[in-house]
C-alpha cells in the first residue's frame, strides 16, 4: 500500500514539475519578443524618429515649449529608422556643408539600441562618405526625447568638424522646413566650388 502511495505521490510530483518547466519554457520564448517591446518603449520609437526635423522656429507659436532657441543655426535632418530602432538621416546646414565640401553624402546615424541604451544616453555619429565609406567625424548624444512635444535634443560630446555648437534641439514638421531643405540644399551644392576656389586661392593658382 506504501509503495502505491509513493508511486502515486511521485507521479504528481512529476506531473507538476512538467507543468513548472514547461511555464519556464513558455516565459524563455516569450523573452526575446518582450525585450523587444521594451527597447521599443523605452529605448526608442521608429515612428516618432522618421520624419522630418529642423531647426527654425519661424511662424511657430510655442517654439520655446519646443526648446527652439532663435540662435541655432539653420539646420535641417530627413530621418528614417529601422524595425530594429538604428537609424539614419541625411544632415545639413551651411557650416557642416561648408566644414565637409567634398562629400554628397553627410549623414546622422544610430546603431540599432542595445541594453546598454537603457541607462546611458543614446550615440549618433555624424559621418561622410569618404572615400567610398562612411567615415565618422563627430560624436552626439540624445539627452532628451520629448514625443508628445514632437523634439529631440543632442549634446556634441566630439567635434572633429569644429563647427557644431554644444547643444542642438531639432522639433518635426516644422513649418519652415521646406523652404530651410531647398535653401540649404542650393548651398550646400556650392560649397565643393568654394572650397576649391579658395584652395586655388590661396595657392596662387588660378582656378580652372
Amino acid at each position: 500500500m506504501k509503495k502505491l502511495e509513493w508511486g502515486k505521490y511521485t507521479l504528481i510530483y512529476f506531473a507538476g514539475f512538467l507543468t513548472s518547466f514547461s511555464g519556464v519554457l513558455d516565459s524563455l520564448v516569450k523573452i526575446p519578443s518582450s525585450y523587444q517591446e521594451l527597447k521599443k518603449t523605452y529605448i526608442y520609437d521608429s515612428e516618432f524618429l522618421t520624419g522630418q526635423w529642423s531647426t527654425n522656429a519661424e511662424y511657430l507659436i510655442n517654439s520655446v515649449d519646443l526648446g527652439l532657441d532663435p540662435s541655432q543655426p539653420k539646420m535641417t535632418l530627413s530621418m528614417q529608422a529601422s524595425d530594429d530602432g538604428g537609424a539614419s538621416g541625411e544632415i545639413m546646414s551651411a557650416k557642416i556643408c561648408d566644414a565637409l565640401p567634398l562629400t554628397w553624402d553627410i549623414r546622422l546615424v544610430a546603431d540599432a539600441p542595445t541594453f546598454r541604451d537603457f541607462f546611458f544616453d543614446r550615440k549618433f555619429y555624424l559621418q561622410q562618405l569618404h572615400e567610398g565609406k562612411m567615415q565618422t567625424v563627430a560624436v552626439l548624444k540624445l539627452v532628451n526625447e520629448d514625443r508628445k512635444k514632437g523634439s529631440i535634443k543632442f549634446e556634441v560630446i566630439d567635434d572633429g568638424t569644429f563647427v557644431l555648437p554644444k547643444q542642438i534641439t531639432l522639433a518635426k514638421d516644422l513649418p519652415q522646413y521646406e523652404a530651410d531643405f531647398k535653401e540649404l540644399t542650393d548651398y550646400c551644392a556650392e560649397s565643393p566650388m568654394k572650397f576649391w576656389k579658395d584652395y586655388y586661392r590661396e595657392k596662387g593658382d588660378k582656378f580652372p
